[in-house]
């Protein structure tokens, strides 16, 4: 009862100043925006799955994916953990309630990755959102796309690391400054 009514004040005063923000910032691609760097190897990016002017630690999002995880392990199935009162519901460190531990991996269950079709249904979920990083990754030549893998995949990254280090382009520029 406690969460669900943090998540409830949470989200009403915040999503309305997102969804601005957002919108002022990021220009939609297509119905269903998606990269090979999104789910590139062993890596899930979840970047965009955090709302501006979050910057949570590593410890406040290991411990909301554990949260969440637990809760998704209470329901039957994914429709109805897509359907539960607060589905898509940011907690406080500013990421989705979605997001859970799947074989190592941080996963949206949710997402038509891994769902099989499109079960995500909060509002600000930007379904047709890409980071700087994947709309210049997509733009690229193959051999651009493959070298840039290859310096990514040299950083050695973890779930963190990786998500982060996308979303907030550093690795672009560093790799851009290198070419």
């Amino acid at each position: 009862m406690h969460i669900n009514l943090a998540y409830t004040i949470f989200n009403k005063q915040n999503a309305a100043r997102y969804w601005q923000s957002f919108k002022s910032r990021h220009t939609p691609i297509t119905s269903m925006a998606f990269s090979e760097l999104c789910t590139f190897g062993e890596y899930y990016c979840f970047g965009c799955c955090i709302i501006d002017d979050a910057v949570p630690s590593r410890k406040e999002l290991e411990d909301a994916f554990k949260r969440n995880t637990l809760t998704f392990k209470q329901f039957k199935n994914l429709k109805s953990f897509a359907e539960r009162e607060n589905t898509g519901a940011i907690r406080a460190c500013g990421v989705c309630n979605n997001l859970i531990w799947k074989n190592n991996k941080i996963i949206c269950p949710l997402h038509p990755t891994f769902a099989g079709e499109d079960l995500r249904k909060r509002t600000f979920c930007f379904k047709s959102y890409l980071c700087d990083t994947a709309e210049r990754f997509n733009e690229w030549p193959e051999s651009k796309q493959k070298a840039f893998l290859k310096f990514v995949k040299s950083k050695n990254p973890d779930w963190y690391t990786f998500s982060i280090n996308i979303e907030n382009n550093s690795w672009l520029k560093e790799f851009q400054r290198k070419q």
